[in-house]
């Protein structure tokens, strides 16, 4: 994560902080449909982040040619091809919600009836011994 930013003039990044807590949301979620909901936010097709996203980037490269330079032309060119890389990432993860939703947390091997009276990262205590005539 980069360092917080000192200087008291700075705009707030609202928009990157909100999809931090998001990511932060997601990481601490219990259970894959919980997972699911969180990135339906992202990767609703009409009204998710990510199409949010393609629609800014267009704007901006709207945005850019207004200034009737090579350079705003240039500029409008890179956010065109960012917006069209955004929507295709979410045509890729368009079903992703739906097969986190159907995934199956993972069943913790049986322990044995020795293992689970031995506290963990202790060694197992050693059977007593079975020769005749011999004591511990």
């Amino acid at each position: 994560m980069p360092p917080p930013r000192t200087d008291a003039s700075a705009t707030p990044l609202v928009f990157g902080d909100a999809l931090l807590a998001l990511t932060d949301r997601l990481n601490a979620t219990a259970s894959y449909p919980e997972a699911a909901a969180l990135l339906e936010q992202i990767l609703e097709p009409t009204g998710g982040l990510v199409a949010r996203l393609g629609d800014f980037f267009e704007a901006a490269g709207e945005k850019a040619k207004e200034a009737e330079e090579h350079d705003g032309f240039d500029l409008s060119y890179d956010f065109e091809d960012a917006a069209s890389e955004v929507r295709n990432a979410g045509v890729v993860l368009q079903t992703a919600p739906a097969q986190m939703r159907q995934l199956t947390p993972a069943v913790p091997p049986p322990r044995s009836a020795r293992q689970s009276a031995t506290a963990p990262g202790l060694p197992a205590p050693s059977p007593p011994s079975t020769q005749p005539g011999r004591t511990r």
